[in-house]
């Protein structure tokens, strides 16, 4: 299960920049200082210019937020320290060959500018009429991001979750809250005394169970709820209106949890009789549809004894045998050449949108259920593809899962990186020269 982190770039960095930018003015129109070196790290150094500048940038956010100063020495002490842990993850990136593209860094600027309601080139226009350098902050952002590659890199491989962390967080209280799903839920409850008799109950049964074949052979659930439910509901076609897990009886919310959207349950007993339940609807952040397509092909590819034109007369030749009526199946395990699906008669099972080669998906779109392409060329060669079904899947379970791995994996990053960071600034060299 892949990680969906990322640490997204917060308004600080810009309120930061503003700031200092206004304050660093101010202080060079009144004196002028020659720079030295405050601190040696490894094979780079600070110099005091970057210290005096991000402690500005620092005094100014907390001035903006109406903040109490701490003590300068204290923030300067502290401001060093984080260029120190900077300086040594920067060097890392550098080592490791990490580059920032101009893609990638414009779409981190865009970002920032989307969050001030801008536009990039409203927002460069806005950083140089209010005194900020757009070049500064690109490079500021673009060591941001060498950093955080560097966090990844260096912290992300050594985190390990289980899927047994992933249920026990589903199943825990702060998981049901986060990542609670809600429920249209309807019910059919034949009432039954607590002590009917034996032939009673099974009579009873025997209704139920005769409720549901007609529910799966096409009849309205409402209209059945409205014809036998006991439940004051039962009008109203058996609605209990949209809930969570957690309100819902106990007997429906672990039932629920497991249906799909439209499925009626088995018979449910409980000391009101048998109850039917069918999930009309679900909705909620983890709730999430997809369409998928089952679709089987025949792939032929071109070599080195076979030209373009006889591996196209070999596809035509096979099409024709499928149009004459000959099995896809068979003929996919005689002719195919993917040895992924040869066996399985070519088939590749449910899939996603954007799963296959551009070509290919265009190809299976725009193909009807049980209809059979002609041939045609994707980059791994010529196809002819059967679509078999398709569908729209509920994925909630999946989105869940994967919500509740980057919830953990978040929690663990931040504690590893602590760690981490400590561990590096304990191996590198660095002198400190700021009181000589």
């Amino acid at each position: 299960m892949k990680s969906n982190y990322k640490k997204k770039l917060t308004l600080s960095l810009l309120i930061g920049f503003l700031l200092s930018s206004f304050f660093s003015e101010r202080m060079e129109a009144k004196i002028e200082l020659i720079d030295r070196v405050i601190a040696v790290v490894d094979s780079g150094v600070i110099m005091e210019s970057e210290l005096n500048q991000r402690v500005q940038d620092i005094i100014g956010r907390l001035r903006s937020e109406g903040t109490e100063l701490p003590p300068k020495e204290l923030l300067e002490e502290q401001v060093l320290e984080r260029l120190i842990i900077e300086e040594i993850q920067l060097q890392i990136g550098d080592s490791a060959g990490v580059k920032i593209s101009d893609a990638e860094l414009n779409r981190a600027l865009s970002m920032l500018a989307s969050q001030n309601s801008m536009n990039l080139e409203q927002f460069k226009e806005s950083l140089d009429a209010n005194n900020g350098s757009y070049s500064k902050l690109r490079d500021s952002v673009r060591k941001e991001l060498i950093i955080q590659r560097v966090q990844r890199g260096k912290v992300g491989a050594n985190i390990e979750i289980s899927e047994q962390e992933i249920e026990n967080f589903l199943n825990s209280e702060e998981g049901r809250s986060k990542l609670a799903e809600q429920y249209n839920v309807q019910q059919i409850l034949l009432s039954l005394n607590s002590e009917a008799p034996e032939s009673e109950v099974n009579s009873t049964k025997e209704k139920g169970a005769d409720i549901i074949r007609r529910y799966n052979e096409g009849e309205s659930f409402e209209k059945l709820a409205a014809t036998y439910s006991s439940d004051q509901n039962a009008l109203e076609g058996g609605s209990l209106g949209w809930r969570k897990a957690t309100e819902l009886p106990t007997l429906f919310s672990d039932v629920v949890a497991k249906m799909k959207v439209g499925e009626a349950s088995e018979l449910i007993r409980s000391g009101a009789g048998f109850h039917i339940i069918r999930l009309a609807e679900k909705r909620g952040d983890v709730v999430k549809f997809e369409d998928q397509t089952l679709v089987r092909h025949i792939l032929v590819q071109l070599s080195e004894i076979r030209s373009e034109k006889q591996t196209k007369d070999l596809m035509n030749e096979i099409y024709q045998k499928l149009v004459d009526g000959e099995d896809f199946k068979q003929l996919a395990r005689q002719y195919s050449e993917d040895p992924g699906s040869k066996m399985e008669g070519g088939e590749l099972g449910w899939s996603a949108p954007d799963t296959f080669d551009p070509a290919f998906e265009a190809v299976m779109n725009s193909v009807d259920t049980g209809e059979v392409s002609r041939p045609f060329q994707s980059s791994f060669g010529w196809h002819i593809l059967e679509v078999l079904d398709r569908r729209n899947e509920d994925i909630s379970d999946d989105v869940r899962k994967n919500r509740a791995y980057s919830i953990i994996f978040n929690r663990k990053f931040e504690q590893e990186l602590q760690r981490t960071l400590i561990e590096l600034r304990s191996e590198s060299y660095v002198d400190i020269k700021l009181n000589s």
